[in-house]
């Protein structure tokens, strides 16, 4: 359904409503959030050594419940592991590949392979490989069965197991930024992630041979941002060999190629512990660094090795460690790999830290003929798995919110405690209007329309366009927003203007001119990891413009599910006093997102963490009152 335009205009012989000369550019706005994101980006300072270890302490245990647990049920976090052992491949070689499932969470069942020389000693090194984003093989990726027959014929016990979104965890459900629709609940999406590889660990651990002195994890890309974030954060991990697997926000901001996925941006990370500290944090631990020259993803070296390995250095040096502490820059292919190169730096490294003095051998032992078919490496999960889309729906069919009272000074108790709960999940920040610029303005087929620049503290600079009857007679003016920014909002301005009140167009970022080119919801991932909201951020803007605007009675008008709830909030914020808030093609519950999947890349900023859990559209509207709030059409999703 989609009526957002009222159905007797005729838009053929209608004029625009907007004047369409404007100088304001895309870049603006990106150049804007850039300078915002970087301002707010916590430096790297280099801790005292004496104290090191209590402060590393105090912070994992604040990245952990603040960051990584943050609203998670607590039967995710005290399940069992539940370890179900499969079929055995003997192979002949010296060692067995065991097929096995963990549970990860309730629910929520992982296939893995377990590696096992066939002569173990009473104690032997246990390393724990991760998947990164390597498609349908998933586990059975070539490079990393062959690092994993690398390291069982070495005497060391490997396990593999699968990665959400790969291999035997294909679907849509497994895609990783449908974690967004946890957060939107009040749950920290990245908890799953965290899990999946925690409790791979405790498989690894309690193995009968694994010495827990001499336990390594690694992996590449995403295994490789699995390895710093469980490397960092569990203590039982004793060396971390990350390959290519991230790097710190401000290079993130600055270069596309190294914002990846929700679950490396995830909220408050950053503000709470950046990559070069979570780095620290594996000191005096051994950890090898593995980046890659030229590398065709992501995180190359010239970047990564200032960002995440120089600023660190200084740490273990102080601490008496600096031997423990490398760095490989790959030339051999130099692109995002963990080929032969980077494996028997990994070798190396294991053999100087876990077998000192012992029978060991850095280069590669011969195996790609052993490596094997993903059917053959086939374990197998229960039908219903969970993903992260049956997680999101069972956390929100439990989530319960006090209803608006109707007695009216109740009413204004809820509205001012429930005003205050939403600055909070906002990160809400008002920025006053500094100045005013005129574009263009003429007089157009009885109107006066005008194009302003609105500039905002802190940078900021909105396109709005104005439409006014040269008789003007109600003194009333629309600010409208449209989804699709000025180009939307034509149809919506006609209507305001037939009953002789002013149209106010403006654009907030992510809309229009304030677009973020492509992927814009990597800049909502960037900002909310830094401790922001992008959603915060436009009801921010368009209250700031709200509360500017020379007018005796305003109303809001706005087209699409992100413009509506912006309309509503900033409605809410602002120090205006609203007569009405019109909605065209708006939610009617933003349970919608999660029950009707696929929306955050289109729709990122409503999956605000915990909006759901505290306000759904009928809170919002209550929150708004005295303002009339009309739905005159529902968002087709």
């Amino acid at each position: 359904m989609n009526d957002a335009a009222p159905q007797d205009i005729d838009r053929e012989a209608s004029p625009p409503a907007f004047a369409a000369e404007s100088s304001f550019h895309e870049r603006h706005a990106v150049d804007a959030l850039k300078a915002y994101l970087l301002d707010r980006i916590p430096g790297f300072r280099l801790p005292d050594a004496e104290t090191w270890e209590e402060e590393a302490g105090r912070l994992r245990r604040t990245v952990l419940d603040e960051v990584i647990f943050k609203g998670i049920p607590d039967d995710w976090r005290t399940a069992r592991g539940d370890v179900q052992w499969k079929d055995v491949i003997e192979t002949g070689k010296g060692y067995r590949i065991r097929k096995l499932t963990y549970r990860a969470l309730p629910g929520l069942v992982i296939p893995a392979l377990l590696y096992e020389p066939d002569h173990l000693p009473e104690r032997a090194p246990g390393v724990l490989n991760l998947n990164g984003h390597v498609g349908p093989p998933g586990k059975a990726v070539d490079y990393k069965q062959v690092r994993c027959v690398n390291l069982a014929r070495r005497g060391m016990v490997a396990l593999n197991p699968e990665w959400l979104c790969f291999g035997e965890l294909q679907g849509p459900g497994y895609q990783h930024n449908n974690a967004s629709y946890l957060d939107l609940c009040g749950t920290a999406g990245i908890a799953v992630f965290y899990l999946v590889m925690r409790r791979a660990l405790d498989v690894l651990l309690a193995h009968e041979h694994v010495d827990p002195e001499r336990v390594a994890v690694t992996g590449l890309s995403g295994g490789g941002w699995q390895t710093i974030i469980l490397g960092a954060l569990d203590t039982r991990v004793r060396l971390a060999v990350p390959n290519a697997g991230y790097i710190g926000l401000d290079s993130r901001v600055n270069h596309r190629a190294d914002r990846g996925d929700i679950e490396q941006n995830a909220a408050d990370l950053a503000a709470t512990a950046d990559y070069p500290l979570l780095t620290a944090m594996l000191a005096p631990r051994p950890a090898l660094l593995l980046y890659n020259e030229h590398d065709d993803c992501c995180f190359q070296t010239a970047r990564a090795k200032p960002s995440v390995f120089e600023p660190v250095r200084p740490l273990y040096a102080s601490l008496g460690r600096l031997d423990a502490f490398e760095f490989h820059n790959n030339l051999d292919p130099g692109t995002h790999n963990y080929e032969l190169e980077h494996r028997e730096r990994l070798y190396r490294f294991l053999n100087r830290h876990f077998l000192p003095g012992g029978q060991s051998r850095d280069e590669e032992i011969p195996s790609e003929d052993e490596i094997r078919t993903e059917e053959a490496l086939t374990v197998g999960t229960p039908a219903g798995n969970a993903d992260f889309i049956t997680l999101a729906r069972s956390v929100a069919d439990g989530l319960k919110r006090e209803k608006p009272p109707r007695e009216a000074s109740a009413l204004r108790r809820w509205q001012h405690a429930g005003r205050e709960r939403l600055r909070s999940i906002l990160r809400y920040r008002s920025f006053p209007v500094d100045t005013v610029t005129t574009v263009s303005s003429k007089i157009d087929d009885g109107l006066r329309k005008t194009c302003l620049h609105y500039y905002l503290r802190q940078g900021w600079i909105l396109p709005v366009a104005v439409s006014s009857p040269l008789a003007r007679t109600t003194g009333k003016t629309h600010v409208i927003l449209t989804d699709e920014g000025m180009n939307g909002a034509d149809a919506m301005a006609e209507e305001t203007l037939r009953s002789d009140a002013s149209a106010m167009a403006v654009e907030v970022i992510m809309q229009g001119a304030c677009g973020l080119g492509k992927a814009p919801h990597q800049w909502t991932m960037m900002l909310s990891s830094n401790g922001g909201r992008m959603l915060g951020l436009q009801v921010a803007q368009l209250a700031a413009v709200m509360n500017h605007v020379d007018t005796s009675r305003l109303g809001v008008t706005a087209s699409g599910p992100v413009s509506s709830v912006i309309a509503l909030m900033a409605t809410v914020m602002s120090d205006r006093e609203v007569e009405e808030v019109v909605l065209h093609r708006g939610l009617e519950s933003l349970r919608r997102l999660i029950d009707e999947p696929g929306r955050y890349e289109a729709m990122s900023s409503l999956f605000c963490f915990g909006l759901l859990a505290s306000f759904d559209i009928e809170d919002l509207v209550a929150l708004a009152h005295p303002a009339r709030v009309e739905l005159k059409s529902v968002a087709d999703l």
